[in-house]
């Protein structure tokens, strides 16, 4: 998961829901990003205490990009992973040319609501507080997911 995908899902308080359901690994890059760079941000202090409660996983690669997105690839391809989580348009372009699965911040609220881990009405709730973070775009391919739940 790249540094914006895991602000976003925090802001949203999202992340330990995400977390709790899947095996998120972040690279050295990240969290150097959100904890060791954001001088005790609320934001930051609350991913260390998912580090440190196990929540999320802090790859032990010394990855030699310091950039977030290039250290999530390079994590990627070592592992065996199924998708780098990230809503940055020029990173996701990039991994659409070399065909690497992806999932954005809101399609996490689709996967959860699939798989029975949020009722619909969490899942709009959620939505809406994503909202502000995410482009039209995702928000309203997954609204209109959510909107089309189960009427067949």
């Amino acid at each position: 998961m790249d540094t914006d995908c895991l602000i976003k899902l925090t802001k949203s308080k999202l992340k330990e829901l995400v977390c709790s359901n899947f095996s998120v690994i972040i690279p050295q890059a990240v969290k150097k990003e959100v904890i060791d760079n954001a001088n005790r941000h609320p934001d930051s202090i609350v991913v260390e205490g998912n580090i440190a409660n196990k929540l999320l996983t802090v790859d032990k690669m010394k990855a030699p990009a310091e950039k977030g997105e290039d250290a999530v690839f390079a994590v990627f391809q070592k592992g065996k992973y199924d998708a780098i989580c990230s809503d940055d348009k020029r990173f996701i372009k990039r991994l659409r040319m070399i065909d690497i699965p992806y999932i954005t911040p809101a399609v996490f609220i689709a996967i959860l609501l699939k798989n029975g881990k949020m009722t619909l009405k969490e899942a709009n709730e959620k939505l809406e507080l994503l909202s502000p973070f995410v482009s039209e775009d995702e928000y309203y391919a997954v609204k209109l997911v959510l909107d089309n739940w189960r009427k067949e």
